[in-house]
């Protein structure tokens, strides 16, 4: 639109000239710059109709810095090719809070549908949208131009790395009671809301479990055995709230530092809720982890949230949400990378060498 407005303004002021010196091949020209200036904002007009575009990743999951590709594809509905056109594509991270924008420069839109390849590389763990924000149309001269916006995106995650740590559990932790969504498959306990299976009567079993109903139909003693809840013993909470330019690097050992606890935990057989504040629903939030499946959909979930300047205190917002919830331990790690267990410090990561304090890090449960 800049250099329609370029075009006109151009077009006036030798028509200007053209009155002012009384020049006739000075009309002329301002005449043709006219008739140009119109011509191509007609074409445009109609281009912008018939041209449009979207973006697509093939792949949803990246490696933090190896290249990778998306697809745009540019649908021209109309009779003419389009000799010219930009895109402007956008990746955007809301945890990190970081946009970077780069136009484009197709070879040409020929009728029918085609594809172009948007090559880049994810330095930093995050999710990102992939938006392809407007394509630019330029007339048959390549002059003149009209942006439409088109606002079509694709999501594209860089999990963060998770190294393994050495987690020790405590029979309080494994033998840990209490309510729960969940049971174990394997064990039996004493939640009569849940079956856990129905077996032949043994000695020693009480005669309140026998399913008489079922005894009598099958001619044999039978009881039921009830499920045992898969409670959390452990809730770790995510404290990031400082916003700074050019603290990526942080970012990337926080990340790295809570997906390999978590992914410990979960290895050892302890499950545990992953808790943040979220500033989309102003209020705790938390996501059950106890295998693999559950830890990527929490991963997937925490790296779309936006990193929040300030928050309320997380482990009140909790403790006000679920009253009477019981629990043995409170992890706690923060934005200065200082990691707590209930109340005591366990590990502060220092900028330089975090890699090897959280390879040496060893939790007891």
């Amino acid at each position: 639109m800049a250099s329609i407005v370029l075009g006109v303004l151009i077009t006036g002021i030798i028509i200007y000239t053209s009155i002012l010196f009384n020049s006739i091949s000075l009309a002329m020209a301002g005449l043709s710059s006219a008739v140009l200036l119109v011509a191509a904002c007609l074409s445009l007009l109609r281009r912008m109709h018939t041209i449009d575009g979207c973006i697509q990743v093939p792949i949803s999951i990246a490696e933090c810095g190896q290249p990778m590709a998306a697809h745009i594809f540019i649908k021209n509905k109309g009779f003419l090719s389009c000799p010219k056109f930009k895109c402007c594509v956008e990746q955007h991270s809301s945890f990190l809070k970081k946009r970077k924008r780069a136009w484009l420069r197709g070879q040409s839109a020929l009728p029918g549908e085609c594809s172009y390849d948007y090559r880049f590389i994810l330095h930093n763990y995050g999710s990102y949208a992939l938006c392809l924000k407007k394509i630019r149309i330029y007339d048959l001269t390549g002059l003149f131009y009209m942006d439409k916006t088109v606002n079509s995106s694709s999501n594209v995650q860089v999990l963060p790395k998770m190294q393994e740590i050495e987690v020790h559990l405590t029979e309080a932790v494994r033998n840990f009671y209490g309510d729960a969504d969940s049971y174990d498959d394997f064990r039996p306990g004493h939640d009569n809301s849940e079956l856990f299976q129905i077996r032949a009567f043994q000695n020693g079993d009480k005669i309140q479990s026998v399913h008489w109903k079922l005894s009598a139909k099958l001619d044999e003693l039978l009881v039921k055995e009830d499920s045992m809840p898969k409670a959390c013993p452990v809730v770790f909470m995510l404290d990031y709230t400082r916003n700074r330019k050019g603290d990526e690097g942080k970012v990337s050992a926080y990340l790295v530092v809570l997906a390999s606890i978590s992914f410990s935990l979960m290895d050892a057989g302890c499950p545990h809720y992953m808790v943040w504040y979220s500033g989309a629903r102003k209020d705790a939030v938390r996501l059950r982890v106890d295998d693999e499946e559950s830890l990527y959909v929490f991963l997937s979930c925490y790296l779309e949230e936006e990193r929040l300047d300030s928050v309320p205190s997380l482990e009140e917002a909790y403790r006000e949400k679920y009253k009477g919830e019981h629990f043995l331990y409170l992890l706690r790690l923060n934005g200065r990378l200082e990691l707590y267990k209930n109340q005591d410090l366990i590990v502060s990561f220092s900028k330089g060498d975090w890699e090897q304090q959280l390879d040496g890090l060893a939790l007891l449960l």
